[in-house]
């Protein structure tokens, strides 16, 4: 005696075995795309880390506003400490070009 497999159960060992297989091959996906997400997280936080290395480092390398004001007020005095002295070269000369014409 030979038993056979009723229609319905067949179909449902296929119907099964597909669900099985679909749910195997999602959740395959589901991991490759986890440790993309993964990957993406940690390139993010290691560029973000780098930014803001580089932002200190700009930071750093410019004058901060008091120190360029004392700057330009000792830049600003040298100038016009030298005009004034170069001003009154000039008057002395003037006036020695006076007394020997």
């Amino acid at each position: 005696m030979q038993t056979e497999l009723p229609i319905t159960e067949i179909v449902l060992f296929i119907v099964g075995a597909v669900f099985t297989l679909i749910s195997f091959l999602l959740r395959q996906r589901d991991e490759k795309q986890e440790e993309q997400i993964k990957l993406l997280f940690t390139k993010h936080d290691d560029d973000a880390a780098k930014l803001e290395k580089l932002e200190l480092e700009i930071a750093k390398q410019h004058y901060i506003r008091p120190e360029l004001d004392a700057k330009f007020d000792k830049l600003e005095g040298s100038i016009v400490d030298g005009l004034d002295k170069l001003g009154m070269k000039f008057d002395r000369l003037g006036e020695r070009l006076m007394k020997n014409s």
